[in-house]
Formats: C-alpha cells, structure tokens, sequence
C-alpha cells in the first residue's frame, strides 16, 4: 500500500510539473504578446519624429553637399575655383594651387580642403587624413598597365 501511494505521489507531483510548465508557457505567450504590443504601439507613436528626424537629416545632407561644390566660388576662399577637384568622400576638395594659371604644367601645391559648417566636426578619418597631411606623410604613386 506504501508502494502504491508513493507512485501515486510520484504522478501526482509529475502532474503539477506538467501543469506548472502549460502554465508557465502560456504566461510567457501573454507576455511576448504584451511586449509585442508594447513595442508597435511606441514605434507608431514615434514614426512622425522618427520620419521628420530623417528628413531634417536628409535636407542637410544635401545641402551640405551642395555648399561644399559652391565654396570654391566664395570670395574668401583663397584659391582659384579652376584649380579645385571635389572629391565628396573622404574630403570635400584637393587643391591643386597654379595648376589652370600655368596652362598645367606646373603646380605651386596640393592642398586638402575639408568644408564644415554650424557646429559639425571631423570624423576620426577625416582627422587622420588631417594628421597624416600634417605629418608630410604624402607620397606620389604611378600606376602603369
């Protein structure tokens, strides 16, 4: 009889453990759900600022790029416009000073031209393109095919 009710309570217990993970489960549902839900529910609620950051992004994105091909043409710019390459990325414009004056055939310098404006920064490329020019870590390659 003691055999009987200890498999009893071995089933029983079984049982409980049964019950107890269909209960777990189902709670962890109710919470993925909620948590689900949660999230949608603040990703709607911020799509306009989310939408309206990006486009205030956007529009300074490109008007900065636009300024940076008109700056050779401001008057405080200090080189002339005809000797100026914009390259966009990873800085804006090279310089190559004398090379429109002396029908190109010689050149007084080289100069990198990083353009800002408001309050923006270098990138830490930006600034080790800065460094290595600084430095007089420049070097002139051929490539022949």
């Amino acid at each position: 009889m003691a055999e009987t009710f200890d498999l009893n309570l071995g089933w029983i217990a079984a049982g409980l453990l049964f019950c107890l993970f269909v209960y777990m489960w189902s709670r962890n549902r109710e919470w993925k759900i909620r948590f689900e839900q949660k999230v949608t529910q603040e990703i709607s609620e911020r799509e306009s600022d989310i939408r309206r950051d990006s486009a205030a992004r956007s529009g300074r994105t490109l008007s900065g790029k636009t300024l940076e091909k008109l700056v050779p043409f401001l008057k405080d710019f200090g080189h002339d416009p005809h000797d100026v390459r914009w390259v966009g990325d990873p800085v804006d414009l090279v310089v190559f000073d004398g090379y429109s004056k002396s029908g190109r055939k010689s050149v007084d310098g080289v100069t990198f031209v990083e353009v800002k404006s408001g309050d923006s920064d270098m990138s830490p490329g930006q600034r080790s393109i800065r460094d290595a020019v600084q430095k007089k870590k420049v070097k002139w390659e051929e490539f022949r095919i």
